[in-house]
């Protein structure tokens, strides 16, 4: 990636979460969530389902019997972290979530299989056979609403700069 003005690099970066929100193939796809558990951080891998700049919103789904959801309602506090191979960009991003119903027509829009994972055991305990169709009941939406990304760009002369909401100014800062 081409050495870039803060303004150009933040577009980068909002280029490639809304890029992850539409192409299954892009890394940004996939970014890893860390939340605050009983033992201190977690983090796992989820699928990034809405990007919208204009709000500094992410939107990823969970199941709400899951630790995260649990995690999430006693500490909003969550980190995600996208690695963008191409562009040798690392963005790490400070947010706070909120847990809401899962979509209804977003639910049913879903492949039997996808839906199935959101019925059955309990994440994290011992399996059992899930219903064919999941439960609506537990399709959770995960909102995070940014207030920093940071943004790292491994080049050959590395260049970092960090955006603070909720105006979004940027400085760079040593790598």
């Amino acid at each position: 990636m081409e050495d870039r003005g803060l303004a150009d690099l933040l577009d980068t970066v909002w280029s490639r979460l809304q890029r992850g929100v539409a192409d299954r193939r892009h890394p940004a796809r996939h970014p890893v969530l860390a939340s605050i558990g009983p033992d201190g951080p977690e983090a796992r891998t989820l699928v990034l389902r809405g990007a919208r700049r204009d709000e500094a919103l992410l939107e990823l789904h969970t199941d709400a019997m899951s630790p995260k959801a649990a995690q999430i309602a006693r500490d909003p506090r969550v980190a995600l972290h996208v690695w963008v191979p191409k562009d040798r960009l690392q963005i790490r991003l400070r947010a706070r979530a909120e847990l809401h119903p899962g979509d209804p027509s977003l639910f049913a829009s879903l492949p039997v299989q996808a839906r199935a994972n959101y019925g059955g055991a309990v994440p994290g305990e011992a399996p059992q056979a899930p219903p064919p169709d999941g439960e609506l009941a537990r399709f959770t939406l995960i909102r995070c609403t940014l207030s920093e990304i940071d943004a790292l760009v491994l080049d050959t002369l590395h260049r970092r700069a960090r955006f603070t909401g909720p105006d979004w100014t940027g400085r760079w800062i040593a790598p």
